[in-house]
């Protein structure tokens, strides 16, 4: 399998891999504002056809360190940390939600109409 060989520094910092079908990603992130001032490593993806998103790891990273990411073929991956199964439930009850804030942000109102069975 595609599979992400990472090393932080030298040290090996984990191998993720999604399998045939999935979405595997590495990201970095530099928060300048506020109080919280970092920048952070995290590795993770979505496993399908299970639906399950997958974490492996993260770090706070710190001036100078060094990242390198190889993109190899691997038959075995290391296993997540966290597998989190799809939730399509919280997913709608979440997109209400934002609808509403929304609709109130911009003085909108909004009307529902109940499904007739």
């Amino acid at each position: 399998m595609r599979a992400f060989e990472i090393s932080l520094n030298g040290k090996r910092f984990c191998l993720a891999g999604v399998g045939k079908d999935g979405v595997l990603s590495t990201t970095i992130t530099h928060v300048p504002f506020r109080k919280r001032r970092e920048t952070r490593l995290y590795v993770g993806g979505i496993v399908l056809p299970q639906d399950e998103h997958v974490f492996w790891k993260e770090s706070i990273l710190h001036l100078g360190d060094e990242l390198r990411l190889r993109v190899v073929e691997k038959e075995a991956v290391d296993p997540p940390r966290d597998r989190v199964p799809r939730d399509p439930a919280a997913e709608v009850k979440s997109q209400k939600q934002h609808v509403r804030k929304m609709a109130k942000k911009f003085g909108w109102k909004i009307q529902t109409s109940r499904k007739s069975k």
